[in-house]
């Protein structure tokens, strides 16, 4: 069966005025440069070959929140695999325990995956570092915008990236910014620091 092509409006659109006023948020109050994150290749093997191993998910959590300067073994990680929820990471703490939860969907490529808990750890760290945007959704924003701002621009793009569905004209996607947003939010950072 021949599968359509995917309509631009199939998800919503991100401002580029809200996305440039994520960056200036993000080169005003964030206290250092990022490097680009690379999984360590132990845990980018394993993961590969069981992606639904708990161990190695919690480590890939560990590496992720290390590159942000969060020791990420004091948060828990819950990995379920619920057709329910409406959401494909979410993050909980109460200044003593922080919990992510990961709803690891069959259809989720380990890019999909890293994506998602870049994201979860990148709310922990604007929450730490006191940035935020009043508005719900432009916070969900301000959390992608700084997942890439932060070095996980690469895997936010391939992860974010729309996928078939499993029905005629159904589509998935995780992530509140689209990859042509990634890449403005590069654009903006390369002439940021030009």
């Amino acid at each position: 069966m021949h599968k359509s092509p995917i309509p631009s409006g199939a998800f919503g659109k991100v401002s580029k005025e809200l996305l440039q006023k994520c960056v200036v948020l993000l080169k005003k109050r964030e206290k250092r440069e990022y490097e680009a994150y690379t999984v360590p290749d132990d845990i980018l093997r394993a993961l590969k070959e069981n992606i639904r191993d708990e161990e190695n998910l919690k480590a890939l959590l560990c590496s992720i929140c290390g590159h942000l300067g969060i020791n990420g073994d004091f948060i828990k990680l819950v990995v379920i695999d619920e057709l329910m929820t409406d959401w494909a990471g979410q993050i909980s703490t109460d200044l003593a325990f922080t919990t992510i939860r990961l709803d690891l969907r069959a259809r989720y490529t380990l890019d999909t995956v890293i994506a998602i808990l870049a994201h979860e750890a990148i709310h922990l760290h604007l929450y730490y570092e006191g940035i935020h945007l009043k508005d719900t959704w432009e916070n969900e924003v301000l959390t992608d915008t700084a997942a890439v701002y932060c070095g996980f621009g690469e895997y936010i793009y391939r992860g974010y990236a729309v996928t078939q569905g499993d029905f005629a004209l159904s589509y998935n996607k995780v992530g509140y910014i689209r990859q042509e947003d990634v890449r403005y939010i590069q654009e903006l950072m390369a002439m940021a620091s030009a």
